[in-house]
């Protein structure tokens, strides 16, 4: 047999809740369907200029849908998606998760999305920083983040928690009718 050098990696599950100075996290759930709809509906215009899937989010039973995905790849450790609450009103303010994880490459890509009301607030930053901790922690190597060229504010998430710039995959994504370019921050957890 050739050995290639793999060593197993288990997969692993993560809190259901974690709180932070600012958020809470709450796994994603039917209890949250509606909250999540209203906030996805009023933010409409905002999100879907880099978040595509937005457009086809039309009613309470497409996040639903997406909310039963999120549910069997999490039970499967395959993805862990969020909400975000205001730790002060318990408002929802975002939803993200780890998107992508290659167990074998130790490897994860964060994914996220804030209401437009509550942007500006540092709620994304201290998401980013609240899974960095708990992903480093079971081994984790390396963590990406990937958004837009033309989206700065997630570019700026990115580099206020310290994830490097990689470089531009050019015409990464096809949406309303144009190629666009993806640009790639990554982390590497210097403590394993």
């Amino acid at each position: 047999m050739l050995d290639l050098g793999l060593k197993s990696f288990e997969k692993f599950k993560l809190p259901e809740e974690i709180v932070g100075e600012k958020i809470v996290l709450k796994r994603r759930a039917h209890e949250h369907d509606e909250e999540l709809f209203a906030l996805i509906d009023r933010s409409r215009q905002v999100l879907r200029e880099f978040l595509f899937w937005v457009d086809d989010t039309h009613s309470i039973e497409d996040v639903k849908n997406v909310t039963d995905i999120f549910s069997k790849n999490w039970d499967e450790c395959n993805s862990f998606e969020y909400v975000f609450f205001d730790k002060k009103n318990n408002k929802m303010v975002g939803a993200g998760g780890i998107h992508t994880i290659s167990y074998m490459d130790r490897m994860a890509e964060y994914g996220y999305y804030l209401d437009e009301n509550a942007r500006g607030n540092g709620y994304a930053s201290e998401f980013v920083k609240l899974l960095e901790k708990e992903l480093f922690a079971r081994g984790i190597h390396r963590l990406v983040i990937r958004c837009d060229e033309k989206n700065p504010a997630s570019a700026a998430v990115a580099k206020r928690n310290n994830f490097v710039y990689e470089g531009l995959l050019r015409d990464a994504k096809y949406a309303y009718g144009e190629y666009r370019n993806s640009m790639v921050f990554a982390k590497i957890n210097e403590e394993k």
